[in-house]
């Protein structure tokens, strides 16, 4: 069994002892406690935090796609 637990809103793994389930409209999702305490940070805190996750989330699927893009052509031989 794994030591860690995938995150929700970070996309990535964390050791188990870092993550809470926490309560959403769609039922509950493990989040890393860093993701919850900037969540009850001030608001400005809270949207540097939210701008900083999504950028390092979107970077992450751009690589993933790249790297399916890669791989496409090297099954294509090209």
């Amino acid at each position: 069994m794994t030591d860690t637990q995938f995150c929700y809103c970070c996309r990535v793994h964390h050791p188990k002892d870092q993550m809470r389930l926490f309560a959403t409209r769609h039922g509950e999702r493990w989040r890393c406690l860093r993701s919850i305490e900037a969540a009850f940070g001030q608001r400005g805190e809270r949207d540097a935090f939210g701008r900083r996750q999504t950028a390092i989330n979107r970077a992450a699927a751009q690589r993933a796609a790249e790297h399916a893009r890669h791989a496409d052509r090297a099954l294509l031989g090209g």
